[in-house]
């Protein structure tokens, strides 16, 4: 019973194209808009302002010529030639009668201003806007002017043309606009469908390689692009991934094929002890001896396992003051007591000192003592040697012997997992000792080396950084 309710379809991806193109859109309108709305306010004012200076000019105008005797006759004319002809002239006299100035001047069919709200007081200089007497007629601007002798002269100009001339630039501005934004939108796609071809290139490629194709890579494009630059590094990523998973593969198989050998001869000798083959004291010391030699070995390897695995997943851990020269010391002691017949020579220089773990670093130098115990024969001159670098950056741990040394098709793979030259037998090592020791150098910031000259032995020489 599902309790959560009704499952939500699975939303499809957004097209990082669709939401680019929407957002070049949004901010090309915002500065369109916020251009056309500059354009239209400066012609506004512009011709507002030509209008008001033709108002005030004709005002003064009548005004004058309403103030001299036969101005009725000249009036008319004066007036055309201030070049307009639907100014709105009206005198209102003293006794409350009102005139009609020129009214040939207009076309009787206009609308006239509505003159019935309060009116600016004469002399005013800024013009005001008042509405048509009906509905279908223009807006006015309006001005007064006190004549002496004749009155108050009411002056008003229609604003039909101005608001024509802006309602064709609003249009203008709205068709441009349009326009412009499905050029840019158009435009916009086109370039971002090329520049974004590669990316969905690889957006495929690696849903193919999520669902379960590990030997693909995304398609390469040029490098000196952002995008091109990231197809590389995610083929070198997914390069780097494959080798870290054929190498994880390797490791267990090896792990695995190191692992059944003494689990194989327990179960052996187990199966000796159920058959009752075992009946003699001496075979069942025999059984036990091997059972116990046996489990001590996969205890080894899998301590091995686990320290490099905890290498692999955090290099170190707190790191302190630790005497390279002491731990040398204390690991030639111990494989004095495993080998007492060996001549081991040590020669460590005091006060060479770095940071990092020491259990650690005791095990780098026990893995290298026993390596010479292993594949030496017996008597085999070894030696030990601490010392820093001529500059003291750098600290150098120095295993060296004089045995039969390694061979040359040998030597590149000798710190890799499980490697070893021979067959894997019984009572052998593992192949982890010198990859151990890599690990841990790594782990340190330091490196390894290993040289083996034709009959002059083998010489592990480990760098670490020396604490100043």
């Amino acid at each position: 019973m599902n309790r959560g309710g009704p499952r939500r379809p699975a939303r499809r991806p957004r097209s990082l194209r669709g939401r680019l193109v929407l957002a070049l859109l949004a901010l090309a309108a915002a500065a369109l808009v916020a251009l056309d709305a500059v354009v239209y306010g400066a012609l506004r004012g512009y011709l507002a302002g030509s209008t008001d200076v033709t108002l005030r000019a004709v005002r003064g105008r009548v005004a004058h010529q309403l103030a001299e005797p036969g101005a009725d006759t000249q009036l008319g004319n004066d007036v055309r030639l201030l070049g307009a002809s639907e100014f709105y002239l009206q005198l209102r006299r003293p006794d409350g009668t009102v005139r009609e100035l020129v009214p040939r001047l207009r076309d009787p069919a206009d609308a006239a201003p509505d003159l019935t709200g309060p009116l600016p007081k004469p002399g005013r200089g800024t013009p005001v806007t008042v509405g048509p007497a009906r509905s279908d007629g223009p807006d006015y601007r309006l001005l007064t002017a006190r004549v002496r002798g004749r009155g108050t002269l009411i002056v008003a100009m229609p604003l039909d043309q101005l608001q024509g001339t802006l309602r064709r630039l609003l249009v203008v501005e709205c068709v441009a606009t349009g326009g412009a934004l499905i050029l840019l939108a158009g435009t916009g796609l086109w370039v971002l469908r090329r520049g974004l071809r590669p990316l969905e290139a690889m957006a495929g490629d690696a849903d193919a390689i999520a669902a379960g194709d590990r030997t693909g890579r995304v398609a390469p494009a040029d490098a000196d692009t952002e995008v091109g630059r990231l197809g590389l590094a995610l083929n070198t990523m997914l390069a780097g991934q494959r080798a870290t998973q054929d190498r994880l593969r390797r490791f267990v198989a090896d792990a695995s094929h190191e692992l059944r050998t003494p689990l194989t001869a327990v179960l052996g000798y187990a199966d000796l002890h159920h058959q009752g083959v075992l009946a003699l004291p001496e075979q069942r010391d025999r059984a036990m001896h091997g059972i116990t030699a046996e489990a001590l070995r996969m205890r080894r390897l899998v301590d091995d396992l686990l320290l490099l695995a905890r290498l692999d997943a955090v290099p170190t851990r707190e790191r302190e003051d630790a005497d390279l020269a002491v731990i040398a010391r204390d690991a030639a002691s111990a494989a004095r007591v495993v080998a007492p017949a060996e001549l081991l020579t040590v020669h460590a220089e005091p006060g060479v000192v770095v940071r990092g773990d020491p259990e650690q670093l005791r095990r780098v130098v026990d893995n290298l003592l026993a390596n010479v115990r292993k594949h030496t024969p017996d008597g085999t001159p070894a030696r030990v040697e601490v010392r820093l670098t001529d500059n003291g950056a750098e600290a150098l741990l120095t295993v060296e012997d004089s045995g039969p040394g390694i061979a040359a098709d040998v030597l590149p793979r000798v710190c890799d997992r499980f490697y070893r030259a021979a067959p894997a037998q019984s009572g052998e090592g593992s192949g982890l000792g010198l990859a151990i020791v890599a690990a841990v150098a790594g782990a340190h910031g330091g490196t390894i080396d290993v040289t083996s000259p034709p009959g002059k032995g083998t010489r592990v020489r480990v760098r670490l950084p020396a604490r100043r």
